[in-house]
C-alpha cells in the first residue's frame, strides 16, 4: 500500500519522492504517513541518497489530512495514535543533516501547506496555492505547522495566515518568503533537479552542519552556537571534502566531492 501512495527515484545522488494519488489530490492517508516515516529512515541512513525532492504527480501537492480516515476514527485515543504517526515523520525530516526540498506542483493546504514547510528549500511552480484549511474544518493546524510557519513568514504572518484561514498564490507566496523560488509550470521537475542535483554534488558534511547549525541557531544563544560551530568546523576540516576543495581551488578547476 505504501508503495502505492509514493513512487521513489534515485538520480545522481538525488532522491525522488511523489505522492501517488493525484485523482485526490495527495491527502495525507495513513499509507502516505508510513511511506514517509520508513521512505526518511532509509533516507537518512543511506550515503548515496545526498538530497531530497517531495512533490506531488500530476500538478498536485497535496490536499491535506483524510477526513476520510478521521471520520472513520474518531476519539482521542485514535486520534493521538493518527498524530504520533505524523510525528514520527515530521522528527525525521527536521532531524536528517540531509537537505530536503519540497516542490510546490499544485493545491498545498491543510496539512498540505504544513507537509510544505517542512523543506529546506520551498519550491513552488506558478500554478501553486496555498491555504490553511483548518478553520473551515474546526480542528487545530498540525505536522509542527505552528512552529515552522512563524520561523518562515513571521509571526504576524503566520497567525494571519491561520487564524483568518487565508490563501497564497504561489506568487503572494513567494513575496512573503513562503517559498524561496518559483519557476515556471512547464518543465517545473526537471528545474527542481537541476537544483537539487547541483546541491548533491556538494559536499555533504559541510551542508548537513550548515543545515543542523541554523536550524539549531534559532534557539541557542551565540556562545551556544560559537561551541557548535567551533567543533563542527573541527569536523569539516578533517573531511576529504575539503582537502578535495582546497586542491581544487589551487589548480583552477572544478571540485568533485565525494561526501565525505
Amino acid at each position: 500500500m505504501t508503495e502505492q501512495a509514493i513512487t521513489r527515484e534515485l538520480r545522481d545522488g538525488v532522491m525522488i519522492w511523489q505522492m501517488n494519488l493525484p485523482h485526490l489530490r495527495n491527502p495525507l492517508s495513513t499509507e502516505l504517513k508510513t511511506a514517509f516515516a520508513e521512505g526518511i529512515a532509509e533516507f537518512a541512513r543511506d550515503p548515496g541518497q545526498r538530497v531530497l525532492v517531495v512533490t506531488g504527480r500530476e500538478g498536485a501537492f497535496c490536499a491535506g489530512g483524510d477526513l476520510r480516515t478521521m471520520d472513520s476514527t474518531p476519539g482521542t485515543v485514535a486520534t493521538r495514535e493518527r498524530m504520533q504517526l505524523s510525528h514520527g515523520f515530521v522528527r525525521g525530516f527536521a532531524r536528517v543533516e540531509k537537505p530536503i526540498i519540497m516542490a510546490v506542483n499544485g493545491t498545498a493546504v491543510g496539512a498540505g501547506a504544513s507537509l510544505a514547510m517542512l523543506g529546506d528549500i520551498i519550491v513552488a511552480s506558478e500554478k501553486a496555492y496555498f491555504a490553511a484549511g483548518f478553520p473551515r474544518v474546526g480542528v487545530l493546524p498540525d505536522l509542527g505547522l505552528l512552529w515552522t510557519l512563524p520561523r518562515v513568514i513571521g509571526l504576524g504572518r503566520a497567525k494571519d495566515f491561520v487564524l483568518s484561514n487565508r490563501s497564497y498564490t504561489a506568487r503572494e507566496a513567494l513575496e512573503i518568503g513562503m517559498v524561496s523560488r518559483l519557476l515556471p509550470d512547464e518543465g517545473f521537475l526537471d528545474q527542481v533537479m537541476e537544483l537539487a542535483a547541483s546541491i548533491a554534488r556538494g559536499p555533504a558534511v559541510s551542508l548537513g552542519m550548515s543545515k543542523t547549525l541554523m536550524d539549531l541557531g534559532l534557539s541557542d544563544t551565540l556562545d551556544a552556537y560559537l561551541l557548535r560551530e567551533e567543533m563542527a568546523q573541527a569536523v569539516v576540516f578533517g573531511t576529504d571534502d575539503f582537502k578535495e576543495g582546497t586542491l581544487a581551488f589551487r589548480e583552477k578547476r572544478k571540485p568533485v566531492f565525494k561526501g565525505r
